[in-house]
């Protein structure tokens, strides 16, 4: 069953014979993952879902000159964070252009069929903390999200974003000092950053 196999040996078989079985294992593997890192650092539904149909364009179109030198989920998350970035930057300079009465509240609705991950999404937008994540400059959101929400190591996160493990952790350093001062100028920062992991900062002043 296409489960078992791991990701590079889809890509491989994708690549190889063009099976859209093995392409489609990928896409439906980490189309959630994708969307909702997309959403996270964007903050607007609809230009996430722009970066998850362009981010597995990318993907079928340029899987050939894939050289295995790394992962596949560390190609596709470097993916994902780049085209969000631009897209970050893209709503930027639209806003700049659009009346401030025309602008609307990008939390998306929550009807069950908003998004891959609607009921998360949801809690996140009622939190205190994903309002303070959303504030964040892009390229420290990306990595709040990587290695929070995503789970992943600064070594990963290196990979993904290009950079040093040591600015990985700087970034992280001021996306902390950033969250925690508007957390506890609401009152919530030791609650919040509990419940939601953020106190786990080992390694990051290394």
């Amino acid at each position: 069953m296409a489960g078992e196999f791991s990701d590079e040996h889809l890509l491989d078989e994708f690549v190889r014979t063009g099976s859209r079985g093995a392409f489609a294992e990928l896409y439906y593997r980490y189309k959630d993952k994708a969307f909702n890192t997309a959403y996270r650092i964007v903050g607007d539904y609809e230009g996430a879902l722009d970066v998850v149909h362009d981010v597995f364009l990318k993907v079928y179109v340029e899987a050939p000159g894939f050289l295995f030198k790394s992962s596949f989920s560390s190609w596709l998350y470097r993916i994902v964070v780049n085209r969000s970035l631009d897209e970050a930057r893209r709503q930027k300079r639209r806003r700049r252009h659009i009346s401030p009465d025309a602008v609307t509240d990008d939390v998306p609705s929550k009807r069950s069929d908003d998004s891959p991950d609607s009921a998360v999404l949801g809690r996140e937008a009622d939190g205190e903390l994903a309002k303070a994540v959303s504030a964040l400059s892009p390229k420290l959101k990306a990595v709040v999200t990587l290695r929070y929400f995503e789970g992943l190591s600064y070594e990963q996160i290196a990979e993904i974003i290009n950079r040093p493990v040591g600015t990985v952790k700087s970034r992280l350093r001021r996306a902390h000092r950033k969250l925690g001062e508007t957390l506890e100028a609401k009152g919530r920062k030791r609650g919040a950053e509990q419940k939601h992991g953020l106190l786990d900062v080992t390694g990051a002043d290394a």
